[in-house]
């Protein structure tokens, strides 16, 4: 019984894999889309300026974070890992809860709002000033971490003075 159990369990392994596997040609599939439509539009990606490419860095970088880690989504990422075995629904939840993973097709997802949306370049100015304050935040929260520390080892370093000296 353990053996067979074993073996369903490494056939949906298999599965499951050449699902992960054959998203990857759906993404380039998106990839061949959005250039068709970027050439119906005359948009040539290489001219993007750096401003540009910075504001698209900084708003991928916090849908990433929003949809992988952020309260916002834990209702989707907990539904689709309920649901991990159907194949596709794995390679979702695989997708998701992956911020390299998540971080490719987000991009690809913000560079369409900002070129082919009417108006998707506000969702993206928005995502991006989102991702300053949120690398504000953070670094506020390791600088604080660091003085924690620091006073924790300043107060250890002046106890065991007093001790040494009593």
């Amino acid at each position: 019984m353990l053996l067979v159990q074993k073996l369903k369990d490494m056939m949906n392994e298999r599965k499951h894999q050449a699902w992960n596997f054959w998203s990857a040609f759906v993404f380039f599939g998106a990839v061949v889309l959005v250039g068709y439509l970027f050439d119906n539009r005359n948009i040539d990606i290489r001219d993007i300026t750096l401003k540009e490419s910075v504001v698209i860095i900084l708003a991928s970088y916090r849908m990433t974070r929003i949809l992988v880690f952020e309260k916002i989504f834990k209702y989707l990422r907990n539904v689709l890992k309920k649901r991990e075995n159907l194949y596709v629904i794995g390679t979702l939840h695989s997708i998701i809860t992956c911020p390299w993973c998540a971080g490719v097709w987000v991009t690809m997802a913000i560079v369409m709002f900002y070129f082919l949306v009417p108006f998707g370049v506000v969702l993206v100015y928005v995502l991006a000033l989102a991702g300053v304050a949120s690398m504000v935040i953070l670094l506020s929260n390791l600088l604080h971490m660091y003085t924690e520390q620091r006073q924790r080892v300043h107060q250890q370093e002046k106890g065991s003075g007093n001790d040494s000296l009593a």
